[in-house]
C-alpha cells in the first residue's frame, strides 16, 4: 500500500480524510452529482461522530459543501477540503450558533 502524503496526522481531520477517501473509492459509475453527494455526506457523519470529543462544533452540510468548493481544483483537494472543515469549526464553540441545519 502506497503511504498518502496527504493524510492528515492528527484528529479530527484523520478521520474526516479517511472518511472522504473511503466514499470516493466507489466513484466508478456514478455520476459526479452521485459521487459529490455521498462524499460531502461521508465527510459530514464523520464530524458528526468526531467533533464532539474534540470540543467542535459539528458543521452544517452546506458548510462541508462550502469547504468542498473551497477545496476544488487543489493538488490537495482532500487535505484541503477537511482542513478548512476543522479550521471552521475551531472558530465557533458548541453552543455558539443558532440551530444546526443540514
Amino acid at each position: 500500500m502506497d503511504k498518502d502524503l496527504f493524510r492528515p496526522l492528527q484528529e479530527p481531520a484523520r478521520t474526516l480524510y479517511d472518511a472522504f477517501q473511503a466514499e470516493a473509492e466507489k466513484r466508478k459509475g456514478r455520476s459526479i452529482e452521485e459521487w459529490t453527494r455521498a462524499e460531502i455526506c461521508a465527510v459530514h457523519q464523520a464530524a458528526e461522530r468526531v467533533f464532539p470529543a474534540h470540543g467542535l462544533q459539528v458543521p452544517t452540510v452546506a458548510q462541508i459543501e462550502s469547504a468542498q468548493t473551497y477545496a476544488m481544483g487543489s493538488i490537495d483537494y482532500g487535505l484541503t477540503w477537511v482542513a478548512r472543515v476543522v479550521n471552521e469549526a475551531g472558530r465557533v464553540r458548541p453552543g455558539e450558533r443558532g440551530t444546526r441545519e443540514g
